[in-house]
């Protein structure tokens, strides 16, 4: 079975419904054209929603990239206070996730220098 583009078969529904209504009054035609005219209107509510839906999402990530970013901004400059208030060294800074600048290595002296 072929795939077919949605809004191939919603085309495809609404000429049918057109074309066919005018023998509506033959056999079980009526019913089924109220059970395919029923799909088709929900088909339409279903697509508007998923459009929508799609919309929101953008702008959803929008949203989230601007808070991301003044979220970004806010937790420099609070590290930047702690690290004023605790100095550059402090151990403490480990327990905000900040590594503690340390002192390059200590030469040792050797005994023959002395």
């Amino acid at each position: 079975m072929p795939k077919a583009a949605l809004a191939d078969t919603a085309h495809d529904w609404k000429q049918l419904l057109l074309a066919a209504a005018e023998h509506a009054d033959k056999k079980e035609l009526k019913v089924h054209l109220k059970k395919l005219a029923k799909a088709a209107q929900r088909f339409e509510e279903l697509e508007a929603l998923r459009d929508e839906l799609r919309a929101r999402r953008q702008q959803a990530t929008q949203e989230l990239a601007e808070v991301k970013q003044t979220g970004k901004e806010a937790a420099i400059e609070v590290r930047s206070i702690l690290r004023g208030v605790f100095g550059h060294t402090s151990e403490r800074l480990g327990q905000f996730n900040m590594r503690p600048r340390r002192s390059s290595r200590r030469k040792t002296v050797s005994p023959a220098s002395e």
